[in-house]
């Protein structure tokens, strides 16, 4: 059977080369993996699609990475932490640190370094071998397009400016940048151009035949890469609310119309089962005892009495939840048991986008009056009921809880401090625009634990969650603990392989190339 011919070729392709210029941060791997003895031709397998299978399967780690060590560097140490899922509790042997403001220069460029490469490596071996075809081949670039504006996006999150729309028919990312405006224009038109061609093959059974063993997050199923694509679309949408409302309401509202809907049941959730050295989460948090469920998190959960918490967190020594505060620099290792570990086993998935984002993503979008097939009342509430859901357990009476956050009481009592703020989860009319902002970002946030990508979107964007301090502030770029970190410098990589490109990058930032700037759309906090 052909899946089997292409599971051999997917061995051959995960063991050699492609891999390799997946993880590292140089471009000069391209044409080496073109001409790998080990690999095979282009020419043989462009006939029976063998390629374009296995190089979409390369791409898709790029929205969770699995792997143990990518995860750690970026996801742990950024999204984790600067989202207020966990807190980290070693230092690595250094002074600089992630959590407390100061990261080493050689780990600013890790998301970049690991993300780009790892999204365009395959993606320019797929634009050459099916960009312009018809059929499943052609699918495979629309496909491929969706996946590397998902990956560019992250990255974008955390710099501004980056390469997009002037990487051209070249196997290279070393190009000039696109300021934040421009960038966002091209990524929504190479989206609408991803959508539409998903749309053509939607139906198509041999996709999801071809591409079923291959598809980490939705075996092949079209109906759901296309919920994930108009949900993407959403998502960016929100970020720009406060520089472009016009254009923002405009691709919301595109989003939300299209008949090939968004995600918005636990079966339509993406999660991902690449995790081939086990759960990324567990392997950081719990194996390797790297951080323990952010203060933040258990502070509103315990306040909120939020059935969640049992299923995000183990209880710590005392039998309680107790979270850890972010920023402590100097830790005492004997001390972790007195804080709560992340509930997760080695087999658990990895969340990309959860099942209850788009319903609080249309809420924000009612509250600003967007036509968003509810009222933000409405979507709120299904978003709590369907986060609830996706979790397991029941929503019992919490959406007429009127409870606040607690105070955090930490074990030894150094680290105590009282709620940084009083939002309920019961929705108020009544209520002024920004205490329901506050609210729907705040159960956003929650719905999506542990993937604080988003969190620390939302935050940079809104002001919410509101979060407790940082223990410790070394920033020397001037960073507040009110204000967290705005963003991270410009990969040293860049400054070696793209000097002149990224140099005018610097210039579009509208400020220093530092921590402490604030991304293009994040003008309002």
């Amino acid at each position: 059977m052909k899946n089997k011919y292409y599971k051999s070729i997917a061995t051959l392709m995960l063991g050699g080369s492609l891999m390799i210029g997946a993880t590292t941060g140089c471009t000069d791997s391209f044409e080496d993996f073109n001409t790998d003895p080990k690999a095979p031709t282009p020419e043989q397998m462009e006939g029976d699609l063998a390629a374009t299978v296995t190089l979409i399967s390369n791409m898709i780690p790029a929205l969770a990475l699995g792997q143990e060590n990518d995860f750690q560097m970026i996801d742990q140490m950024i999204g984790c932490e600067y989202g207020a899922m966990t807190a980290a509790k070693n230092q690595w042997g250094s002074d600089a640190y992630y959590a407390t403001y100061n990261p080493p220069v050689g780990w600013t460029g890790n998301m970049f370094d690991t993300t780009m490469p790892k999204i365009y490596t395959p993606f320019f071996m797929i634009r050459n071998l099916a960009a312009g075809k018809e059929g499943v081949q052609g699918l495979t670039y629309h496909w491929a397009n969706l996946l590397r504006i998902f990956g560019s996006l992250r990255v974008s999150d955390c710099y501004g400016p980056i390469p997009f729309s002037k990487i051209g028919s070249g196997n290279d990312f070393a190009v000039a940048y696109d300021d934040m405006p421009t960038l966002y224009n091209a990524m929504f038109e190479q989206l609408d151009l991803a959508i539409a061609g998903i749309k053509e093959s939607v139906d198509n059974p041999e996709a999801k035949f071809l591409f079923g063993d291959f598809d980490y997050i939705y075996q092949g199923d079209l109906h759901k890469w296309l919920k994930l694509a108009n949900t993407l679309k959403l998502r960016m949408a929100l970020r720009l609310v406060n520089v472009e409302p016009a254009l923002a309401k405009q691709k919301a509202e595109e989003a939300v119309s299209d008949p090939g809907g968004l995600i918005e049941t636990p079966a339509d959730a993406a999660w991902s089962s690449f995790i081939p050295g086990g759960n990324a989460l567990n392997k950081t948090n719990i194996i390797w005892g790297e951080g323990r469920v952010s203060a933040n998190i258990t502070s509103y959960m315990n306040g909120y009495n939020d059935p969640r918490l049992s299923v995000y967190a183990q209880t710590a020594k005392n039998g309680a939840y107790v979270g850890m505060r972010n920023g402590v620099f100097h830790f005492n290792n004997d001390d972790v048991p007195n804080y709560s570990a992340p509930m997760v086993d080695p087999q658990s998935k990895l969340l990309s986008i959860s099942a209850s984002e788009s319903w609080f993503a249309r809420a924000e979008g009612a509250l600003r009056g967007w036509t968003m097939g509810g009222t933000a009342k409405e979507l709120y509430e299904t978003g709590i009921t369907t986060s609830m859901k996706e979790r397991g357990v029941s929503v019992n009476d919490y959406l007429e809880s009127t409870a606040t956050p607690a105070d955090h009481v930490d074990f030894n009592h150094i680290y105590d401090i009282e709620a940084v703020s009083d939002i309920c989860p019961k929705f108020d009319e009544s209520a002024d625009f920004e205490t329901n902002l506050e609210r729907i970002i705040v159960q956003k946030w929650l719905g999506n634990y542990p993937n604080g990508w988003e969190t620390w979107t939302d935050f940079r964007r809104t002001g919410y969650p509101k979060f407790f301090p940082v223990v410790n502030n070394y920033s020397t770029d001037g960073v507040t603990s009110e204000r967290g970190m705005r963003r991270l410098p410009f990969p040293q990589s860049e400054f070696n392989t793209n000097e002149a490109n990224v140099k005018a990058a610097q210039a579009m930032l509208g400020g220093p190339d530092n921590s402490a700037t604030d991304l293009w759309w994040a003008k309002k906090f």
